[in-house]
Parts: C-alpha cells; structure tokens; sequence
C-alpha cells in the first residue's frame, strides 16, 4: 500500500465516523416509555423517568430483573447460562433493545404513544 492508500482510506473512516456522529446527534430522541416483551408479547410498559425494579419471569422458569434508575433501563440480574444481557449497556433513547435470548425476553425504549388523527373524512 502506498501513501496515497492510506490517506484514501483514513478520509473515507473519517467521512464514515463524522455522519454517524451527525446522525446521531440530530436523530437521537430520550425515549419516555419502556415496553417489555416476553416471548414477542407486550406483558408491560413503564415510564423511564420513574426509578423502579421489576422481575420479569417467563414461563420456562427464567427471571431477568430490570431496573430503571436515572433515565436509564439496564437488567442487572438474569440466570440465563450466558448473561450476555447483564452486560449489555444502560439504554435511554427511542430504538434502542436489551435482550435476552435464552428467556426471550426483549426491553425496547420507546417515545410518547401517538394520539390518533383523522386524515380525511368520506361522506
């Protein structure tokens, strides 16, 4: 590689991390709502600004413990073999998941639910 192949590359990593760090900082909402899901099922929802712990428990005997605590929602315990979401990060924003594969468990962040409107009316 030449000297010109490497400036190359660093300018399109470069360009790459910039529009992401743009795109995160314009697109990037703090979700309100924390929905959680057993098994693709909604079981429970709760307000982000609100500290509480919650023990999900599934069917096949699993618990995994949430804990909401400064605008943040992170499970802390789990007894899956794994616990691979123990170590996931504290989420906050809309979009983002902490998952739990072996007990099928999915926390989501989401914003204000949308009020229903009207788009046109047929007489």
């Amino acid at each position: 590689m030449k000297r010109n192949d490497i400036l190359l590359i660093a300018g399109i990593l470069l360009t790459a991390l910039l529009a992401a760090a743009v795109y995160h900082l314009v697109y990037s909402k703090d979700g309100t709502i924390v929905q959680v899901a057993v098994d693709g099922t909604v079981t429970n929802s709760f307000p982000l600004d609100t500290d509480t712990s919650y023990t999900i428990k599934t069917t096949d005997g699993g618990i995994n413990i949430l804990e909401i605590k400064n605008h943040c929602a992170q499970i802390t315990e789990a007894n899956c073999p794994d616990k691979l979401c123990v170590h996931q990060k504290a989420i906050s924003h809309e979009g983002e998941n902490l998952i739990c594969l072996p007990h099928k468990v999915a926390v989501t962040i989401t914003g204000e639910p949308k009020k229903a409107t009207l788009d046109g009316v047929a007489q």
